[in-house]
């Protein structure tokens, strides 16, 4: 695989998750939008805030090194991901639907969210997708960063840009399955 048909991957789920978010949770009340199916679990308000604090800490750090690196000329690199990289994206994968403890620095915000969020996450998406935009120069498999999380975990930018995408489909999933619990409200 290329470091260009990663960085494109990356954008199209993104347009396919900003779309999802738009056309599923848009207009719903807040009622429905901070409803739980139980103490335990999120909100679909709560699902979207987390990718939002989530996302913008990676953001933050894809946008430093990208200031730290000068331009050129546009040049497709040869791809694979690293071990680290391969372990989280297989633990957040959509497909995989138990429950994972995240950490801390990803909590959502509170446990009535607004539905500004949403807004935050369109501006999120639409941040990923300019900062990807900008490493099609860059060797994504050698530009490395740490976890927010840990600083001890380090992956390369291809690793965060398909951790990003998996991780957001999958709480878009979570989200999903909230609205189509048995008791979620009518308006």
């Amino acid at each position: 695989m290329s470091s260009h048909q990663i960085i494109q991957d990356c954008i199209k789920a993104t347009e396919t998750n900003t779309e999802r978010v738009l056309k599923t949770f848009s207009q719903l009340s807040e009622n429905q939008f901070n409803w739980k199916p139980s103490s335990d679990s999120w909100s679909i308000g709560e699902c979207i805030s987390h990718l939002v604090n989530s996302n913008k800490l990676y953001l933050n750090k894809i946008e430093r090194i990208l200031k730290s690196v000068s331009d050129a000329e546009e040049k497709d690199f040869p791809y694979k991901q690293s071990f680290v990289g391969k372990m989280i994206a297989k633990g957040i994968d959509p497909s995989n639907v138990r429950k994972i403890k995240t950490f801390k620095v990803f909590y959502p915000d509170a446990s009535s969210i607004s539905q500004n969020i949403i807004d935050n996450y369109f501006k999120s998406s639409e941040n990923l997708t300019q900062l990807a935009k900008k490493m099609k120069h860059l060797n994504i498999r050698k530009t490395k960063l740490s976890s927010p999380a840990n600083k001890l975990l380090r992956m390369n930018l291809g690793d965060v840009l398909i951790i990003i995408s998996k991780h957001d489909e999958r709480h878009l999933n979570q989200a999903e399955r909230v609205m189509s619990h048995k008791d979620f409200p009518k308006s």
